[in-house]
């Protein structure tokens, strides 16, 4: 290729992109695990699962410098033609993985929402979105497998027996995008229903609101899928959709994973969050939680159920989004404490 310049590349920074997100998302992971384990002694399925994720998360980093390593960011016709094929099987194994985290992803963020939400109806919602989510996940990995690129690439007895790319990475980043809007609208009735003062009401939308930055991003990256496919110069015009797939990847897992950090919050910076009208602590090793300053005087064994997961209201505030009618809660899938509220002196 005439006129290019063969030290060129954009390697530092898919490189720098690479490891600074995916650093983000495992310390948000690793602080989410400590609070549900540590704070609040608990590990739900949706904790498993942004786990599951992270893992993938973390794979498709390396592969992105691998593929670096190999190729990728500079111009086509400087690579060697054996690091060209190793990139080319990076990128396959890659895309195979980011669309599978893409999916555990969002199943972790509709079994968060089951279990933090009990009126019937988004229950229902997140129960059939659910289902909808593994199906077309499984569906998606199949398809992508048998993309031409980069299959053909590498294997060239697939040419002429696989699926032309683009409508492929289009179709699938778009119902990547639309299940995340989906998925990231499903608390914002439920949580406008709650009763509870406007800024802790205020407080619980941005929490929940912010997966639709990653909506956003999976915009940016979606425009730069065609120029990555009808180029003379693949190695170099497929960068910039390798590097945003690493960001959304990583945003959404921090976006699953910042609500739920709230109790840590609160442990280490007691004051920051004293607004909301509560405090939690651990005395001699159990849970105790506090609601308010001076409440009135409750009767032994009347029980308090607060969600230990986002511990930002109490349960008794979420049933009452259903219009009053209480949610289903087993030991198992809820994962709720029980706090007896004994007398005056605020031991619970």
């Amino acid at each position: 290729m005439a006129g290019i310049d063969a030290a060129e590349s954009q390697a530092p920074l898919i490189n720098s992109l690479a490891i600074i997100f995916v650093a983000l998302s495992t310390v948000s992971v690793i602080l989410r695990l400590y609070t549900r384990k540590r704070v609040l002694n608990i590990l739900g399925a949706d904790d498993v699962t942004i786990s599951i994720a992270q893992i993938f998360a973390i794979a498709v980093s390396v592969l992105t410098l691998l593929q670096a390593k190999w190729g990728l960011g500079r111009h086509t016709a400087a690579v060697a033609p054996d690091d060209a094929v190793k990139q080319l099987k990076s990128l396959y194994a890659n895309t195979i993985i980011y669309n599978a985290a893409q999916t555990i992803t969002k199943i972790s963020f509709l079994i968060l929402y089951r279990r933090i939400f009990p009126d019937k109806r988004t229950q229902a919602t997140c129960f059939w979105l659910l289902m909808f989510i593994v199906a077309w996940g499984i569906t998606q990995e199949f398809i992508v497998a048998f993309a031409c690129t980069p299959l053909e690439n590498f294997e060239p007895k697939m040419t002429g027996k696989c699926i032309y790319s683009l409508p492929v990475w289009y179709l699938t980043s778009s119902m990547n995008i639309v299940t995340d809007f989906l998925i990231f609208i499903i608390p914002i009735i439920p949580v406008l229903k709650l009763q509870m003062g406007v800024k802790k009401k205020a407080l619980l939308l941005c929490l929940f609101c912010l997966g639709f930055f990653t909506c956003a991003v999976s915009l940016i990256r979606i425009s730069t899928l065609n120029k990555g496919i009808n180029t003379t110069d693949p190695f170099w015009d497929n960068s910039p959709a390798a590097y945003w797939s690493v960001i959304e990847l990583n945003c959404g897992i921090l976006c699953a994973c910042l609500p739920t950090l709230r109790p840590l919050i609160q442990k280490i910076v007691p004051h920051l969050l004293s607004t909301y009208g509560y405090n939690s602590r651990t005395v001699s090793g159990s849970r105790r939680t506090t609601l308010g300053s001076q409440g009135p005087r409750s009767t032994v064994g009347e029980r308090i159920y607060v969600q230990k997961d986002v511990e930002l209201h109490s349960t008794t505030e979420l049933s009452k989004s259903a219009g009053g009618c209480r949610g289903s809660y087993d030991d198992t899938a809820s994962q709720e404490i029980e706090i007896m509220a004994q007398s005056s002196t605020g031991r619970i």
